[in-house]
């Protein structure tokens, strides 16, 4: 009887203490803990916001005139300021979380606030790398618009220059020096096309000009072919070859003219048996015959 009352009572006992500890408010160090930590956590969350909303602003460049060398470098020095606050942030994120894990891992609540602030940080790092690629798209797109439209005006005598290298025999040692320096020219000018191209992939607002530049590309390209197609050639020979080149102009529109007359002749035809079977039926239309 006394064991069992003995186990009774502590039974009391220990349902008593349990509800004192319940009922015992959490010390007011570890509230305050706490709220520093939700304080702390409202302050990175604030400017990795900040960093998120500067890095989607829309890239502004004009198309249609080129992309400004200030405009660039406004943009370069943004992305450069944006990327080594974000890794600085970084840094003290990761300083202080260490510091208080511990803490935070024994509260639900604030793990799933690191959760949330790490997703966050993951969001602006995307989107800051993004930004990034389409700024440097953008300083490539600009070097070889400047350098594909500085070459404009020195393929717009180029031909002249090499045909009329390519009238005198003598000449031809300067006329195959002129082809290789503009072989070696048009192989930079490519691969500064090739380039814009790839970084108006990245960032499309760069079509309109980059319409401007197909123009000119194809221009030069057409120059540079007839100018690897020089060669000196006797005065005869040049006459025998335009003269070959005016025939067969000829041959070729008298061969179309004979296409279109006959195709003239088959549409008149085709149009007079229309009118021809329309007036019959017109006139079957107006006979009477007579009925049984």
């Amino acid at each position: 009887m006394r064991f069992g009352g003995l186990m009774i009572g502590l039974v009391f006992l220990s349902h008593t203490l349990s509800a004192q500890e319940a009922e015992t408010p959490v010390p007011a160090d570890v509230a305050e803990l706490k709220a520093e930590i939700e304080m702390r956590f409202s302050q990175f969350s604030d400017e990795l916001n900040q960093m998120l909303v500067v890095g989607q602003m829309t890239l502004s460049v004009d198309g249609a005139v080129g992309v400004s060398p200030s405009v660039v470098n406004a943009m370069a020095e943004r992305l450069k300021y944006l990327n080594q606050s974000y890794n600085a942030l970084d840094v003290k994120w990761n300083t202080y979380y260490q510091a208080q894990q511990m803490d935070i891992a024994n509260d639900e609540e604030l793990m799933d606030k690191v959760a949330g602030l790490e997703a966050l940080k993951q969001t602006v790092k995307d989107t800051l790398d993004a930004k990034t690629q389409s700024v440097e798209s953008i300083i490539k797109f600009a070097d070889a618009d400047k350098f594909i439209i500085s070459q404009v005006a020195v393929y717009k005598n180029l031909y002249q220059k090499a045909y009329k290298l390519s009238l005198l025999k003598n000449l031809a040692p300067q006329l195959e020096k002129l082809k290789a320096k503009e072989q070696i020219v048009f192989t930079e000018l490519q691969t500064n096309y090739d380039q814009a191209k790839a970084s108006c992939e990245v960032v499309p607002v760069l079509s309109k000009r980059m319409k401007v530049l197909d123009e000119q590309y194809v221009v030069m390209k057409s120059v540079s072919e007839k100018v690897q197609a020089l060669e000196y050639k006797p005065f005869f020979q040049r006459i025998k070859d335009y003269v070959l080149g005016v025939a067969a102009v000829a041959i070729i529109l008298m061969f179309f003219n004979l296409a279109f007359a006959k195709f003239k002749a088959y549409r008149d035809k085709v149009k007079n048996l229309s009118k021809y079977k329309k007036m019959m039926d017109n006139q079957g239309q107006g006979t009477k015959y007579p009925t049984i």
